[in-house]
């Protein structure tokens, strides 16, 4: 069960809280799911369906374009404070990273620890290719 705590920025430190798979599959529609693996593992491995991918080496660029070329060049809306996020990897400590980094921009995340491997797993549907 979570405690609905998500991760937030204090003096350029951020304390995120994991979101597991439970909570995650039954409410996925809830969420906006980044996934921050690089395109060719997620060609390789698939994805959460419904995910979005920006690879955790571009995302501090991306959370600096405007929301138009962020739109453009990701396929989905850049994500602002309030909105419900979750990101994502493989195992998880890119994850952690990533929500670092958006929570020092000022977003509210959650990180999914056990990440995509925890996903497949625990029988989680796999779409194949790119989202």
């Amino acid at each position: 069960m979570s405690t609905g705590r998500r991760c937030q920025s204090s003096h350029g430190s951020a304390d995120c809280a994991d979101i597991h798979y439970d909570e995650l599959s039954s409410n996925k529609d809830d969420f906006t799911i980044i996934d921050v693996r690089n395109p060719g593992e997620i060609e390789h491995e698939g994805h959460i369906p419904g995910a979005h991918n920006v690879p955790l080496p571009e995302l501090d660029d991306a959370l600096k374009m405007s929301d138009d070329d962020f739109n453009s060049k990701y396929g989905f809306d850049k994500p602002k404070d309030g909105d419900s996020l979750v990101v994502h990897c493989q195992k998880g400590s890119r994850a952690r990273r990533a929500g670092d980094k958006m929570a020092n921009a000022g977003m509210s995340v959650r990180v999914y620890p056990g990440s995509f491997d925890d996903w497949k797993a625990k029988g989680g549907d796999v779409n194949p290719g790119k989202p």
